[in-house]
């Protein structure tokens, strides 16, 4: 990395980072200080990671294979696996390695390109990529030169995990590319609180419309993009006006248009020899203005960081403030000072012990999580078998039975699968909006549903069988088989003598009767084999009902309690804060005249070089936005 322009904002930043971890050493908050301190560490990583984020079908992993050159590299029309992300990255050669995280600890081994699929998409092999965290993948790209496009889950995928990993990676990130398309509706409410938790954790962002090729009217639905991002920013900011720091910067971001299929053509026209044609279609699909776009965040990394790094200074600052105040407070010659500020505890410690109340009542609530996972899994196991059981009515003949039961294991198996992930996110969207609220009436950050090896439980009991015996000898019943048929064959041989005499008789009357005797015993077959089919196939869904249930039980059990142990933490971590500082004002209070002066000056001392530092903060942070958005030569 460079050595920065001593006069710039970035070398001005580690000066005034290095200025702030002193002070809080100086105030003997080491813990606040190793909070800035792991935030600067990433200062020496010469690599910019971008991560590239959207919702599915938002032309995505299509425009990542148009920016290195390889069409078919990242699986297209198919999203990432959960709990995975691709690493492209600058090497020498074309090559993937994946990275598995298993019980033994990380494992690398080297793929082939073309196997990416099966181990990083959803469409690919469930066995191949069990345990898979990452698929790195290299190749001699100068686009790639200090850069590293990291391409994540979608963020409206069928599991929650899939958003929890790419919000994730944006704790890694130094910019992000926001996807969507010109073809496809506006952006929608999930994608915009995506956004929303991004921007507080990434400054430089910029939003890239994608597949404009076809679309006239891109531009209307671009505007109508950037106005439905205005309102849902400008109504969480009246919520909440904090918010304006992390939320404003996405008004001002940049948008892309481009179009990987005019970039593709263009390429296609080079081969052919027609380059005026070719730069032609290039200057058009916008990858120029994209790649100038990505270099300047390669280049300007350090004022994407920077902005990290002010944040993190800012809310260690306001930390110290407290414990300023309190000293002033407690050498102040108004008695009422240090009496305010002993309420504003106490009235800390009542609010604690309100929220205590709240987790027990919310704790117990939470325990009929357990019971509506039952619910859940059977009506989405409902759905897949009446489809299996309306079929069973139209098979009218043995052979047809017996064909659709050679092949109904198979398709039951594949069914449950199809229908796992759907009961999963169904699960999980109920567990997170639960747990959400018991977290939010807590005080504490939305929780994270680490739900992302959730595999399909063993189903090798699929074996749906229907009438075991129907090959069996069959009894006769004289009444119910034999009568019914000789009477009808009597009846239809004595309309038989009248044309054709006592022999019209003899050869047709018992032929008659054979033939209504064999078809009514081949029909009540087919029908005790339908029947025996319905049967088994309910049995065979109730028990795979029962191992689904219990499995996901069990897993939201695992939410529940880790959930429950962070709020109890939480609880107890502010309540032994509040009560060391609610013992530090007493004491300070018991002290001499003399010793709560110097209290006093010395608060007063460190809440001038906090608000300093503070205005210091705010304008180095304005600063540096202006050299992010800025970043790519003004798009």
């Amino acid at each position: 990395m460079t050595t920065p322009d001593q006069n710039g904002p970035v070398a001005r930043l580690l000066r005034y980072a290095n200025e702030v971890h002193s002070l809080a050493s100086r105030c003997g908050r080491a813990d606040l200080a190793e909070v800035l301190a792991a935030c600067a560490a990433r200062w020496k990583d010469e690599c910019t990671d971008i991560v590239v984020a959207g919702a599915q079908k938002r032309g995505k992993s299509r425009l990542l294979n148009t920016l290195v050159g390889h069409p078919d590299l990242v699986p297209v029309d198919a999203d990432v696996a959960t709990n995975c992300f691709l690493s492209l990255r600058r090497g020498p050669k074309l090559a993937a390695v994946v990275h598995r995280s298993t019980e033994n600890g990380p494992v690398q081994t080297p793929i082939t390109i073309e196997s990416i699929p099966d181990y990083a998409s959803m469409r690919g092999d469930a066995g191949k990529r069990r345990d898979v965290v990452s698929v790195d993948i290299t190749l001699d790209n100068p686009l790639l030169d200090g850069l590293r496009l990291l391409d994540t889950p979608g963020v409206d995928s069928l599991t929650v995990g899939h958003r929890q990993v790419t919000v994730a990676m944006l704790q890694r990130a130094d910019a992000l590319l926001f996807t969507l398309s010109a073809q496809d509706q506006p952006v929608l409410r999930h994608e915009l609180e995506f956004l929303a938790e991004a921007a507080e954790r990434v400054q430089a962002i910029a939003f890239v419309l994608t597949k404009v090729e076809d679309s006239a009217n891109w531009r209307s639905l671009m505007e109508e993009n950037q106005a439905r991002l205005r309102t849902f920013v400008n109504e969480a900011v009246a919520e909440n006006p904090a918010r304006a720091v992390t939320l404003n910067p996405l008004l001002s971001a940049p948008w892309i248009p481009v179009s990987s299929k005019l970039a593709e053509a263009a390429e296609a026209k080079r081969r052919e020899g027609r380059q005026e044609r070719a730069d032609a279609l290039r200057a058009r699909s916008g990858m120029d203005v994209l790649e100038r776009h990505l270099r300047g965040f390669a280049e300007g990394r350090d004022s994407a960081r920077g902005a990290t790094v002010v944040a993190a200074a800012l809310s260690v600052l306001g930390s110290l403030a407290t414990g300023a105040k309190d000293d002033v407070a407690v050498g102040s010659d108004d008695e009422g000072d240090i009496t305010a500020r002993l309420a504003e505890v106490e009235a800390g410690l009542e609010r604690l012990t309100e929220l205590a109340a709240k987790r027990r009542a919310g704790a117990v609530a939470n325990t009929f999580l357990g019971r509506e996972v039952a619910g859940i899994v059977a009506a989405r196991v409902a759905e897949v078998r009446q489809p299996y059981e309306n079929a069973i009515s139209t098979l009218k003949k043995q052979e047809q039975i017996d064909r659709y039961m050679a092949e109904l294991p198979l398709s039951v198996q594949r069914s449950l699968e199809a229908i796992w992930s759907q009961i999963v996110y169904d699960v999980e969207m109920l567990s997170r909006t639960t747990l959400d609220a018991f977290a939010r009436d807590l005080g504490l950050d939305p929780v994270d549903l680490e739900a992302d090896r959730r595999m399909l439980p063993n189903l090798s009991q699929v074996q749906v069988r229907g009438d075991m015996a129907a090959g069996a000898p069959e009894s006769v019943d004289m009444v119910r088989d034999v009568l019914p048929s000789a009477s009808i064959g009597l009846s239809l041989g004595g309309f038989a003598a009248t044309l054709l005499g006592p022999v019209g008789f003899i050869l047709v009357a018992p032929a008659i009767g054979a033939a209504i005797f064999m078809g009514r015993r081949s029909m009540e077959k087919v029908q005790r084999n339908q029947a025996a089919l319905r049967s088994a196939l309910r049995d065979q869904f109730s028990l795979v009902s029962r191992e689904m249930t219990l499995d996901l039980e069990r897993m939201v059990a695992t939410w529940r309690v880790n959930v429950e142990q962070v709020a109890d933490e939480s609880l107890m971590r502010r309540r032994k804060e509040l009560e060391s500082r609610r013992a530090e004002l007493k004491a300070a209070s018991a002290r001499s005249a003399e010793d709560r002066r110097k209290a006093r000056q010395s608060g007063q001392d460190r809440i001038t070089a906090i608000d300093t530092l503070t205005k210091r903060g705010h304008e180095l942070r304005k600063e540096l936005a202006t050299a992010v958005a800025a970043l790519g030569g003004g798009v």
